[in-house]
C-alpha cells in the first residue's frame, strides 16, 4: 500500500528555486553585498556573509511571490549576471 502523509503532500506543493548568488568582497564601509544572478534587482547586504545571504534570500522570496501573484511569471535574466573579479558564488535552495 502506497500511503502519502499530509506533510509529504504539503512538502510536494512547496516550490523550490535554486538561487545562484554572487557575493562581493567586503566594501570600504564593511558591508558585504550578495546578488541573485538570475534576478539582478535582488540583492542583500550584511556585515557578515551569513547576514547578506539571509537578506538576499528574503528579497528573492519577495520578488518571486510578487512576480507570480495572480498567475504572473518570473522575469529571469537571460543571461544571468556574471561574477565580478573577487566575487564568490553560492547556490541556495530557496523554499517559498
Amino acid at each position: 500500500m502506497n500511503e502519502t502523509s499530509a506533510s509529504d503532500r504539503a512538502a510536494a506543493d512547496v516550490p523550490v528555486y535554486n538561487c545562484h548568488v554572487l557575493i562581493a568582497p567586503r566594501d570600504a564601509e564593511g558591508w558585504i553585498v550578495a546578488r541573485a544572478s538570475a534576478l539582478p534587482e535582488v540583492e542583500g547586504r550584511g556585515r557578515s556573509e551569513r547576514e547578506a545571504l539571509a537578506n538576499v534570500v528574503a528579497a528573492f522570496k519577495e520578488a518571486i511571490v510578487r512576480s507570480t501573484a495572480d498567475g504572473g511569471q518570473v522575469s529571469w535574466a537571460v543571461p544571468p549576471l556574471e561574477p565580478r573579479p573577487g566575487d564568490q558564488e553560492r547556490w541556495i535552495a530557496v523554499h517559498l
